[in-house]
């Protein structure tokens, strides 16, 4: 008799306006990993933080009225194909509209395989709300997702000014305030804290299972670290996605570009981010912390 195998479960521990819409998009698009009926349904978190979750569920219907018509540089071409699958109604209200449960997490990732496996090579969980896992939380339902699942984790990392910019954007669309105004209320809270994240998947799942890219290096074609790391073959397919806006590294600061004295007085603020990453890492992604440097300063 053969070894069972396990199915694959790729978690995504990605940041808003990192680029993580386009990467679940290219790994989807390559028949990699399938996310079932949503790509972020932030299932682990309200595990973890029923309290704050509801919190949260209610802070979003405020920001509504000023983003329902907002749409990201990029839209995926077709959600509906890729989200679609032929899981029962029951079992999608079981999953996204009842009480969480690690049980149900499972048993719906499971009943996904079983939809997708003759043609994909994995599930998938891509909530953003990831990041925020607790390694201790993490630790408490880590052997029990084993039993189940060959566990990967990926997590993209973009230039800290860049990503702090887009949010930024997207709050000041929310009626926050004008960018240049929300940027220095989130100065020291910027969210980007990329060493502790990695470092805190790693201690729970393993060196071995956890892997970061870099949103400038990937969207520039550079996706064999990638490919290596799913031991599966990626083609930079979101490159064909029509409603783009310059996917090398724009989500939302197309709205109001960054200028050279914000630019500066970010960097003078979050410079530890990049020295921390540097320390930790042995190096300091090419475009990072120099997008803006090569500008002529206003006179």
């Amino acid at each position: 008799m053969g070894v069972s195998v396990k199915p694959k479960l790729l978690l995504s521990a990605g940041l808003s306006a990192s680029g993580s819409t386009s990467l679940y998009y290219t790994i989807w698009n390559n028949k990699y990993a399938h996310g079932g009926v949503v790509k972020e349904s932030n299932y682990l978190y309200k595990i973890q933080s029923p309290k704050e979750w509801e919190q949260n569920k209610e802070h979003n219907k405020s920001k509504k009225q000023f983003s329902k018509n907002i749409d990201k540089p990029w839209k995926l071409e077709d959600v509906s194909n890729i989200f679609n699958t032929s899981l029962s109604g029951k079992h999608i209200d079981e999953y996204l509209h009842t009480k969480v449960s690690l049980e149900k997490y499972i048993n719906y990732n499971l009943r996904l395989w079983d939809v997708v496996k003759d043609e994909y090579q994995s599930v998938a969980e891509f909530s953003n709300k990831n990041s925020q896992l607790s390694e201790r939380f993490m630790m408490s339902i880590r052997d029990e997702l084993l039993k189940y699942f060959d566990i990967k984790v990926v997590m993209i990392f973009r230039d800290p000014i860049r990503k702090l910019w887009g949010i930024c954007n997207r709050k000041s669309k929310w009626g926050e305030g004008s960018p240049e105004s929300i940027l220095k209320k989130y100065i020291d809270y910027p969210n980007v804290n990329y060493v502790d994240l990695y470092e805190r998947y790693v201690r729970v799942w393993g060196k071995h299972r956890v892997k970061f890219i870099i949103n400038e290096d990937f969207y520039k074609g550079d996706v064999q670290p990638l490919s290596d790391f799913l031991e599966f073959p990626i083609s930079p397919s979101y490159q064909d996605i029509k409603y783009l806006n310059d996917i090398k590294g724009r989500v939302y600061s197309d709205w109001c570009e960054l200028d050279y004295e914000t630019w500066n007085y970010a960097y003078d603020n979050m410079k530890w981010i990049y020295n921390k990453f540097e320390n930790t890492f042995g190096y300091i992604p090419s475009d990072w912390g120099k997008l803006y440097t090569a500008l002529e300063k206003p006179k």
